[in-house]
């Protein structure tokens, strides 16, 4: 009987191992899949232009992974970081000095999150309700503010430092700025009262209050900071295109909520892993460009993801805590 009970030990010890790591799991199998398929897919070229790619994703996300922990939902940030590169350019264009540019959209994107977040707490609605209408809110202020054309940046610096430029010649420098808002993303989460306020709220909104935190103002507070990482998110977008583009970022929401979902936050709330979301973000990043190596056109490419969001849910689903 001891050893049938060791063995079964050792077999839920391995299934719970499976299911914590399961996002490496997946990544390992996907880059090597890609690899048996096209070896050029781990060249050192394409591994750190897949990361460049990917850079602003994850930035997203990493901010989503607040939201989604929180019980929320943001479906804004492209218009957002569309608005962001928007006036960047047309600032830019105008004469501003880039500095107080940048600190300008910054705190516009402030100001759109703040937006989400008030409407959210003071109007007592759905997050997808709201961020449903000021994603088009956004995306159409964009629109409206160019006519619908990109608008040149006219500042090579600011193209230099936040897109095309490398570390030591090498590293891109938008993967340099993911790290470090990586890091940030992830003491903030798990290092800080606001960490835990979130997990609180999203895992117990009832306790949370009784427990006397401060609902509304962590719901605001988590709503401008996801707009301060789609800040950095159309920072990255307008210089790795070197111009303000109204309807680029349309697919960021779905990208981002993707990652986290893979990275193994709870849909529901309660619980998110920031270390999973970049994983998450890596898996979203390598169908991208493995299924672009195989020569799969745009559409192939969007039913893939889908494919592996469904199935990221039911993982979701089935390893749940059951009550």
């Amino acid at each position: 009987m001891n050893t049938e009970t060791t063995h079964g030990k050792s077999r839920v010890s391995l299934l719970d191992i499976v299911i914590k790591y399961r996002t490496i799991f997946i990544l390992i199998i996907l880059i090597a899949a890609f690899t048996i398929m096209k070896n050029i897919f781990v060249h050192p070229t394409n591994l750190l232009n897949m990361l460049k790619r990917m850079s602003y994703v994850a930035i997203t996300a990493f901010g989503m992974t607040f939201v989604i922990t929180l019980g929320g939902l943001d479906l804004s940030v492209g218009g957002t970081a569309a608005i962001v590169g928007v006036s960047l350019a047309l600032m830019l264009g105008a004469g501003i000095p880039l500095i107080l540019a940048i600190g300008l959209c910054l705190c516009i994107a402030v100001a759109l999150g703040a937006f989400n977040g008030i409407i959210i707490v003071k109007g007592n609605v759905e997050p997808f309700l709201v961020t449903l209408a000021t994603m088009n809110i956004f995306r159409g202020i964009a629109l409206v503010s160019t006519k619908g054309r990109p608008v040149p940046i006219v500042s090579d610096a600011f193209v230099t430092i936040f897109g095309n430029g490398l570390i030591f010649g090498v590293i891109p420098v938008p993967i340099l700025l993911m790290t470090g808002i990586f890091g940030i993303s992830f003491a903030l989460y798990k290092k800080t009262k606001f960490g835990f306020f979130v997990r609180a709220i999203g895992g117990n909104l009832e306790a949370a209050r009784v427990a006397g935190i401060n609902i509304d103002v962590v719901k605001l507070f988590t709503y401008i900071i996801n707009g301060v990482f789609a800040f950095f998110a159309g920072l990255i977008l307008a210089a790795l295109m070197s111009s303000g583009i109204p309807n680029i970022a349309i697919d960021l929401p779905l990208d981002a909520i993707s990652a986290v979902i893979l990275g193994g936050t709870a849909i529901a709330g309660g619980f998110g892993n920031i270390v999973g979301t970049l994983g998450g973000a890596l898996i979203m990043a390598t169908l991208s460009s493995g299924m672009s190596l195989m020569g799969a056109q745009y559409p192939v490419q969007i039913l893939v993801k889908g494919i592996v969001i469904i199935f990221a849910v039911l993982i979701d689903n089935a390893f749940k805590p059951k009550n």
